[in-house]
């Protein structure tokens, strides 16, 4: 195993305990639910293929299914976003390309590249879980604001973990 690997899989379990052990209960005034555990499919690297992201993001997303008891609803959201993120940083690519960056961290790329990037993902995987949850595209209205509040709680919490883990050298 070279040390790419071992640093995904370590990632991996970092990102699955911090959301089953500590992120699991936080909830904002009911309104506002923090999931970190997207986190991890933001930032593997930039050149994995498509059916290693897929494999990694259902394996996180069951992971998290087994503690949240909700029955594959975070694995098929996982996948789906997954399989978006290609595309999603293919649109984001700057002008400069993404030349010697191997992943899209805050300190390699920017704040407002990482906040569109990790703004849009998170928004994607939280309008799509709660569809999912709701089973109704008609309460998708009515869980908008839980939808926006979960996004920028989420989003808060995985810029301040980026600020604090993954600082420029």
């Amino acid at each position: 195993m070279n040390p790419s690997t071992i640093t995904q899989i370590i990632s991996f379990f970092i990102y699955w305990l911090l959301q089953v052990l500590l992120f699991r209960n936080v909830a904002l005034f009911d309104t506002a639910f923090c999931f970190v555990y997207v986190g991890f499919l933001l930032l593997l690297p930039l050149e994995i293929s498509l059916t290693a992201l897929l494999l990694l993001g259902f394996g996180m997303g069951l992971a998290v299914d087994i503690f949240y008891d909700t029955a594959g609803v975070h694995a098929a959201t996982m996948v789906i976003i997954a399989f978006i993120r290609p595309s999603l940083i293919q649109f984001l690519r700057p002008s400069g390309g993404y030349e010697a960056i191997e992943k899209p961290t805050l300190s390699k790329l920017g704040f407002n590249w990482f906040v569109m990037y990790a703004g849009i993902t998170l928004l994607l995987h939280h309008s799509i879980l709660f569809l999912i949850q709701g089973s109704n595209f008609l309460l998708w209205f009515s869980n908008f604001f839980v939808i926006l509040a979960s996004t920028f709680l989420s989003l808060f919490v995985l810029v301040i973990g980026q600020f604090l883990f993954y600082r420029s050298k």
